[in-house]
């Protein structure tokens, strides 16, 4: 079994070839196929001829610059399932169909012993069907909530910086149908009442950092979300090293968070163990602030699977976990501070299979 050069060297071989013995050959460029069979013409010396796409599906049209008189055609063999002559006036024609699941080719010349050579090609799966994504289930085509607490000059707030196109532009790259609620500055965010009909919310805050990031009413809002069966996923780098948060009840039994480090100022998180991402350095790159980045290092809550970590101080920051009857993950570093929109859907993709349960 041959494997069939990458595109340019095929390109390359079929330019040589005319080159050499004064072929015109349009040629299909391959890469993940094997040669399933060559069909040979026979040559008495240098001369020329033209391969081209057939008019038919999975055909190949080669004509020879000689007529070439008596019996030639060969029996099919392999993929090819039939060869048909047409002869005309100083040239000879071979018409090749193949089988559905072939129809590639290469051709050209051979000096010793002179001859057109076509190769035929069948494309090979090298890689494996892609999972479909846990999420998917059980989302079962409903959108996800985005609530935009970034505070921002969409929420009005001049003085702050808007960050939700990082996030709506994931939800896109991933395919995912969502919605956008706004939180005006210094508002509280959706009541339960108006998170309950979504399967999953993504709630973040931004660069928000009021003395109250999250509200004692957004709190509890999210956590009967959560007890009732939601997945929520937060996303807030100043939620714990607020003045109270880290000591209610939400951060202690639904985050399940008890011991972290205020602004660690972390400027890179590493992907934990079990976490299906690519091993990469997740930077994260402060180019929406000039202030730097103000996660804060929490110790995994019981019961928690860690999804990204410190690579120096061992920290968690980001974890997903089972409160109530649902699922919550909460990230304490800026997702949207990683930079590359390819990075930001990975982690989100992610982050909804891990509140998926898968």
């Amino acid at each position: 079994m041959r494997t069939a050069p990458l595109p340019l060297v095929i390109l390359a071989l079929a330019a040589a070839a005319a080159a050499a013995g004064g072929a015109t050959v349009r040629s299909v460029a391959v890469d993940a196929y094997e040669v399933y069979t060559q069909f040979t013409v026979g040559l008495d010396g240098p001369t020329t001829f033209t391969c081209e796409a057939g008019a038919e599906p999975h055909t190949l049209v080669l004509t020879v610059a000689a007529e070439v008189r008596g019996d030639v055609v060969p029996a099919a063999v392999g993929r090819i399932e039939e060869v048909r002559l047409a002869r005309a006036k100083g040239a000879t024609t071979f018409i090749l169909r193949t089988a559905a699941d072939a129809g590639t080719f290469r051709a050209y010349l051979r000096r010793d012993p002179p001859a057109a050579v076509v190769d035929v090609f069948r494309r090979l799966d090298l890689t494996p069907p892609r999972r479909e994504p846990a999420f998917v289930k059980v989302l079962g085509g409903a959108p996800v909530l985005l609530v935009d607490d970034d505070d921002g000059p969409g929420n009005g707030n001049q003085y702050s910086v808007d960050v939700d196109a990082k996030y709506v532009a994931a939800l896109e790259r991933l395919g995912v149908p969502y919605e956008v609620y706004v939180v005006r500055a210094g508002r509280d965010g959706p009541p339960a009442d108006r998170l309950a009909p979504y399967p999953l919310v993504v709630w973040f805050n931004g660069l928000d950092a009021r003395p109250k990031v999250i509200s004692a009413a957004d709190e509890a809002a999210m956590a009967a979300y959560v007890a009732g069966g939601g997945r929520l996923w937060l996303v807030s780098q100043n939620y714990l090293s607020d003045a109270s948060r880290g000591r209610t009840a939400f951060c202690r039994e639904t985050l399940g968070i008890t011991s972290y480090q205020a602004d660690t100022q972390v400027e890179e998180v590493a992907v934990a163990e079990t976490v299906t991402l690519p091993r990469l350095a997740y930077r994260l790159s402060n180019d929406l602030t000039v202030i730097g980045n103000w996660g804060d290092g929490f110790d995994l809550p019981a019961g928690a699977e860690a999804l990204f970590v410190g690579p120096d101080d061992g920290r968690c920051y980001g974890m997903v976990r089972p409160a109530g009857g649902g699922r919550i993950a909460f990230f304490s570093f800026a997702v949207e501070n990683v930079g590359y929109p390819s990075r930001i859907a990975d982690i989100m993709g992610a982050t909804f299979d891990a509140l998926a349960g898968g």
